[in-house]
């Protein structure tokens, strides 16, 4: 399938050619640094990170995160829009077409302090500025769940801070971040009643996941959490949404007994009765790459970032 936002246009501001490098969206950077100025982080996202760091939900943990890990789930979620390696086969497709115009739903979970969302949203502001796609009116509505209450404060500043850039390129926003635990059957529950609610009125609707299977995995939460997760996925039954999952490419997501292919095996299990015999579903399993990226703040700091990406959906019943 042609690519409706193909390599060659994609700007010099996202994706060097010659070199072979993305650079985040100026929006981006400039919301993220305002952030960091504000409670004073920008020194320590200069700074070299600790290597094993996954986050949490204290102060410290998500201004850690914030400084050292804000860059690089943005990154992979850019990686994942633009896929200028073209090995994603129709994911950037889904994120074009998505994000083209009229009102639709974006669910950004866990949303963290915003990194996700304000990664689509630049890219597309950008894209617009430099004329690579039309400025059709976009209203997008956004729910944010997550279980830090720092995080969520920090995502609904950076998200503020980049309303004025977007209104330019008409693309309005509202958004409202919930606090959402992914273990607790109550907390699930009002977060998929306010998903159906706000969600009911717009053309298009994602139910964007990321970076979750450090969580999921590393404090053995699954099986805490699938039963929720099975609420929400099935929240897409006829509804006309989109579910992309995406996580780090490590072993521990991609390999043979890895959190992926489980998660494959998982919904296939739990949803058989409408998947049945879709040979689509069967044969997909996921996408993967890889790319270098340029640090923001440190001048020729390069970084690595990688993912792996999943498209999920519910055929409607016969």
């Amino acid at each position: 399938m042609p690519r409706l936002i193909p390599v060659e246009v994609i700007p010099n501001s996202l994706w060097s050619k010659e070199d072979f490098t993305l650079y985040l969206p100026p929006q981006l950077i400039s919301s993220w640094v305002k952030l960091l100025e504000k409670y004073d982080l920008k020194d320590k996202a200069m700074t070299p990170n600790y290597q094993g760091f996954e986050g949490g939900i204290s102060q410290e943990d998500t201004d850690n995160h914030l400084a050292w890990r804000f860059t690089g789930s943005s990154a992979r979620v850019m990686l994942a829009v633009l896929d200028p390696l073209q090995n994603l086969f129709e994911i950037p497709n889904e994120f074009a077409r998505f994000f083209s115009g009229n009102k639709v739903f974006l669910a950004d979970l866990p949303c963290g302090s915003g990194a996700a969302s304000l990664s689509i949203l630049s890219i597309f502001c950008e894209l617009r500025k430099k004329g690579i796609v039309p400025r059709t009116p976009i209203h997008i509505v956004i729910i944010g769940g997550e279980i830090s209450i720092f995080a969520q404060k920090y995502a609904k500043e950076v998200l503020d801070y980049l309303i004025n850039e977007l209104a330019e390129q008409a693309i309005t926003i509202e958004v409202n971040i919930i606090d959402w635990n992914v273990c607790d059957k109550i907390s699930n529950t009002q977060l998929v009643e306010n998903l159906k609610l706000t969600s009911q009125n717009c053309s298009k609707k994602l139910l964007f996941i990321a970076n979750f299977s450090g969580f999921l995995e590393g404090e053995n939460k699954w099986e805490e959490a699938n039963n929720q997760f099975e609420q929400l996925f099935q929240y897409s039954e006829n509804t006309n949404i989109m579910i992309l999952w995406i996580e780090p490419k490590t072993n521990k997501v991609i390999n043979n007994n890895g959190f992926f292919p489980r998660l494959v095996k998982w919904f296939r299990k739990t949803f058989s009765q409408f998947i049945g015999k879709n040979k689509e579903m069967e044969d997909k399993q996921y996408a993967q790459d890889r790319v270098k990226v340029q640090h923001p703040l440190v001048e020729k700091s390069i970084f690595k970032t990688n993912l792996a990406v999943k498209k999920f959906y519910l055929p409607k019943k016969e």
